[in-house]
């Protein structure tokens, strides 16, 4: 899927590696990923260059038929669904952090100024 990348903060975002784009760059990538910086509003949809011009008949048709089911209601709900497991990986990740910081306080050796008591 074809998107056109509206803001760039990081150089990867949501997962998705951006190191080689810059804010206004048209690319190529997995349907996932588009619709997740579409979602995120850090891209916008880009319909495919057409490839028959003389047919009348437009390969882009297809994909806008298809991003008119996706509202943003519905994109939000994707948006909240994908970040459900990241939210319990965080969790976790911040009791480790935790007992990591207990332990190594634990190891800690205090210094006094000399002349203090």
């Amino acid at each position: 899927m074809r998107v056109r990348l509206t803001r760039k903060l990081a150089r990867c975002i949501d997962g998705v590696d951006l190191s080689q784009h810059q804010c206004g760059d048209v690319f190529e990538l997995t349907h996932h990923d588009a619709e997740l910086l579409i979602a995120e509003q850090w891209a916008v949809a880009v319909p495919p260059v057409p490839r028959r011009m003389s047919s009348g008949l437009f390969p882009h048709a297809q994909a806008d038929s298809h991003s008119r089911h996706l509202s943003p209601k519905r994109l939000r709900e994707i948006r909240s669904e994908l970040e459900r497991p990241a939210r319990g990986e965080q969790q976790r990740r911040r009791a480790e952090d935790q007992f990591r910081e207990e332990l190594r306080d634990s190891r800690a050796t205090i210094l006094r100024k000399p002349g203090t008591s």
